[in-house]
């Protein structure tokens, strides 16, 4: 049973950095929420020490905020999270 599960969590954590992976995420890029709303610009991409995207960084009312690269994806305007409007507020 606990290889099943082993075997479950690997394929789980390959599937969120596969997603991470195919969106394009550079800095100055324009970062909007779940529901649409404009966040800003990305200041600064945080590196995987593979590389890929871990994270971005962007100033969001007032202060710097980290959205893991895994809830980034690319939308119609730009590069879209998919935490809405009241989780960034908690951030």
């Amino acid at each position: 049973m606990s290889f099943k599960f082993a075997i479950a969590a690997a394929i789980a954590m390959t599937g969120a950095t596969g997603q991470a992976q195919n969106v394009a995420v550079a800095p100055r890029a324009v970062l909007y929420s779940a529901e649409g709303t404009k966040l800003g610009r990305v200041e600064a991409v945080v590196a995987n020490t593979d590389g890929s995207p871990a994270a971005v960084k962007l100033i969001y009312r007032g202060k710097f905020i980290t959205i893991p690269a895994d809830t980034l994806s690319n939308g119609d305007k730009g590069l879209k999270t998919s935490l809405d409007n009241a989780a960034l507020k908690r951030m």
